[in-house]
């Protein structure tokens, strides 16, 4: 017993033959599908997926990188030292947010002023 969906395209199918209006596939007989790019989402998660891309929606991290990227571009042929310092600090928190949405854990090292700063701020008991 066919669903209502595929009784639907079967119906949609024959009346596009009727018509003369069905496209002709012969050149992908005996082909292979090409592969499909979300093969690594779990299926429970794969249309939703699908109806996220194809309205346009991408992820956060996705467009965090692709800002990095832009920015980095940008601070290539900047050459106004303010504006690079500006976008060196930009691409420096961009960068902080990212690993922190993707659960990265960010080290400080072991020496250097941004690390002893932290230790001096954590250390410090607050004024009341």
């Amino acid at each position: 017993m066919l669903s209502i969906l595929q009784t639907i395209a079967e119906r949609k199918i024959q009346q596009a033959m009727q018509e003369g209006t069905l496209l002709d596939l012969s050149h992908w007989k005996d082909k292979p599908l090409p592969p499909d790019d979300m093969a690594g989402v779990p299926d429970d998660l794969r249309m939703a997926y699908r109806l996220l891309k194809n309205a346009g929606y991408v992820p956060e991290e996705i467009a965090m990188q692709k800002e990095i990227i832009r920015t980095e571009q940008l601070l290539a042929t900047c050459t106004d030292e303010q504006e690079k310092v500006r976008q060196l600090k930009k691409i420096s928190c961009l960068k902080t947010k990212l690993e922190g949405r993707m659960g990265r854990v960010i080290q400080l090292g072991d020496e250097g002023p941004y690390f002893n700063k932290v230790i001096d701020r954590l250390s410090t008991p607050k004024a009341e």
